[in-house]
């Protein structure tokens, strides 16, 4: 089984221009999704688990194992980001 991963980078639009975020997760199976997020929260402890599950966001998400990881590591990063 492989870990549980989580990645976040500025994401660079056609013209060089930064335009949001990126952010990529992976499950325990291997199977990674990406999303878009063009102005993210500073934090997201008030999504439910349905928001991560949708297609347009990260559909691996599926326990709360994963929601729990996911979070937590999304504050992580955007903190960088954001300071």
């Amino acid at each position: 089984m492989a870990r549980l991963k989580f990645e976040m980078w500025p994401y660079i639009d056609s013209k060089g221009n930064k335009d949001g975020y990126m952010t990529r997760f992976t499950d325990g199976n291997g199977y990674s999704t990406e999303s878009w997020w063009s102005s993210p929260p500073a934090s997201i402890d008030h999504v439910g688990p349905e928001y991560l599950k949708q297609r347009h966001r990260h559909p691996n998400v599926r326990n709360a194992r994963h929601d729990a990881f996911f979070k937590r590591r999304y504050k992580e990063e955007i903190i960088k980001f954001k300071a």
